[in-house]
């Protein structure tokens, strides 16, 4: 009798929590841009704002991954808007060689497409046949909104889908803009805020740490690292407080903008261009009139600028650690916005990443890690190689080189009677030279393979049937192209692949699941939260969110 009564008690209780439970009114989806689950961890006693909240009030899923092999801003935030892989949709990269254009083309490029509210390139989402959530939510409340926000184009444009009611990115000149694919004209808020943006203001600002120099220590490397990007060539009279420019390597605080450009081209390297996201987002949730009515809306905010400081940096950079610390404090600001507007109990958040990325090589190191960067005369003198053997023993022009990405021209192949494993051999004997190149592998290896292992299954999802490259190069771990500084992304390794996801809702609590999951899985998760059931099918699956 009282293990019925206490199985009915706590059935009780859950129902009236369950019913208790507000109705959401709107979905805020962040996307940062290169982050790792440890940004969480090792800051995690710095963080007093938006982070800390999202941390209290979530259900963290730990092990979530990217479970398809090219790591890239494109392919990732299509995961995440669409549910779906981004092989098989045909969003192949950042940039790709279309076989039917006989070019190479940007993941949302629109010959037809024209910029609308300033200069800048008319992007879309009209190269894709898939469905995101957005879209989806339209399908069963036509009234819903749907708004996306970013500093990179392909960011906005992959969670935004086909239907948005507004869709934004950075010009990266002075505003953001959209394309007449989705309107003919911006709203009026949104030319005055690009109007009284004024970025030539900036040109003189300095970034500085806004924590002592000895929690920087402790919570990251030292500032002086070789390896980090010295975009800005800048030192500081402490004196006379003035900014010397050099041509000296000084990758270092103070940072400011480079004399020789327009602050707005670079903006979107600083922290700075958050202040500018935050507020052109606490504008729209305004002006908009997001999350007030019965018709449930979301807001995607892609945390561009990100990926531009983590690259220059790495991960375990002072300059990293500064800028989460100013994203906690932006990030409340945006908190306590919403919840003046809309109330905190109405809005679902999610935060997750569209890749991790690679510490910088000269640090793996001190993680007991190896890697290093590819040689870049190496790798050349085997292209070089491989196109003057192709050359002598079959034909010119044969194939296509999308960097490491070799292309066949099927057609002609088949035509001179030349075999495409012919070719495979040469590329491969070449390419397999290089220090760092861990394998050469084809397409029909690829698919034909019954591995499960992740790094398989990801190379997998990666491939498009007839639109991907015929061969690709898999480097070792550890290894990245980019040289001589800075660091990368778009490996199927597991320091590429995996991200943070935590859906948060005040009150929520806090709470860990250490169950593998997939950034696939946040669509249908979304509109099981908002109890929109669909026929539509997702590789991700329903995550237990309630």
């Amino acid at each position: 009798m009282k293990i019925i009564l206490f199985g009915l008690l706590t059935s009780s209780l859950f129902f009236t929590s369950c019913a208790s439970e507000k109705k959401t009114k709107l979905v805020v989806v962040l996307v940062a841009d290169q982050m790792r689950p440890d940004h969480f961890s090792r800051f995690s006693k710095l963080y007093s704002g938006g982070l800390k909240w999202l941390v209290d009030n979530s259900i963290s899923f730990q092990n979530t991954f990217h479970q398809h092999g090219y790591t890239a801003t494109g392919p990732g935030h299509f995961a995440i808007g669409s549910g779906m892989y981004p092989g098989p949709a045909g969003v192949l990269g950042n940039s790709y060689f279309d076989r039917d254009l006989g070019k190479v083309v940007n993941c949302v490029e629109d010959p037809d497409a024209a910029a609308v509210g300033g200069e800048g390139k008319g992007r879309s989402f009209s190269r894709y046949d898939n469905k995101v959530v957005g879209d989806l939510l339209k399908e069963v409340y036509p009234k819903s909104k749907v708004i996306s926000v970013a500093g990179k184009d392909r960011s906005a444009i992959m969670l935004a889908g086909n239907n948005p009611d507004l869709v934004l990115y950075y010009n990266n000149i002075d505003r953001f803009i959209t394309s007449d694919f989705y309107t003919d004209s911006l709203p009026s808020f949104i030319d005055n805020f690009n109007n009284k943006l004024n970025l030539q203001s900036y040109r003189d600002s300095l970034w500085t740490k806004l924590l002592p120099d000895s929690l920087y220590l402790k919570h990251s490397r030292e500032d002086d690292f070789y390896g980090e990007i010295d975009w800005y060539r800048v030192q500081h009279d402490e004196i006379n407080n003035k900014k010397i420019f050099s041509d000296e390597y000084e990758p270092t605080f103070p940072i400011s903008f480079d004399k020789n450009h327009d602050p707005g081209q670079e903006l979107m390297g600083t922290p700075w261009f958050d202040n500018v996201i935050i507020d052109l987002s606490k504008m729209i949730i305004s002006e908009e009139e997001i999350g007030l009515d019965e018709n449930p809306d979301i807001f995607f905010i892609g945390l561009s600028a990100m990926d531009y400081i983590i690259h220059n940096y790495g991960p375990f950079s002072q300059e990293a650690m500064d800028y989460f610390i100013r994203l906690d404090i932006q990030l409340d600001e945006l908190f306590k916005h919403i919840d003046n507007e809309i109330g905190l109990e109405n809005v679902e958040f999610v935060l997750t990443s569209d890749h991790g990325g690679l510490p910088l090589p000269e640090y793996l190191p001190r993680l007991n890690l190896s890697g290093g960067r590819i040689n870049r005369e190496n790798l050349n003198e085997a292209f070089s190689w491989i196109d003057d053997e192709i050359t002598k023993q079959y034909d010119k022009n044969l194939y296509y080189r999308d960097w490491s990405n070799f292309y066949f021209f099927h057609e002609k192949l088949k035509k001179k009677e030349f075999l495409p494993e012919d070719l495979e051999k040469i590329i491969k004997k070449y390419l397999m030279m290089v220090d760092g190149v861990k394998n050469v592998i084809t397409k029909k290896e690829i698919l034909s393979s019954n591995e499960t292992d992740h790094i398989s299954l990801r190379l997998k999802n990666m491939i498009h049937v007839k639109k991907s490259a015929d061969v690709f190069v898999l480097l070792e771990p550890g290894y990245l192209y980019r040289n001589p500084h800075g660091t990368s992304h778009g490996s199927p390794y597991v320091y590429d692949a995996h991200v943070p996801l935590l859906f948060a809702k005040k009150e929520r609590g806090k709470n860990v699941i250490s169950s593998h999951t997939e950034t696939v899985d946040i669509a249908p998760t979304i509109l099981n939260l908002l109890n929109i059931k669909l026929n539509n099918s997702f590789d991700g699956k329903i995550l237990p969110i309630r």
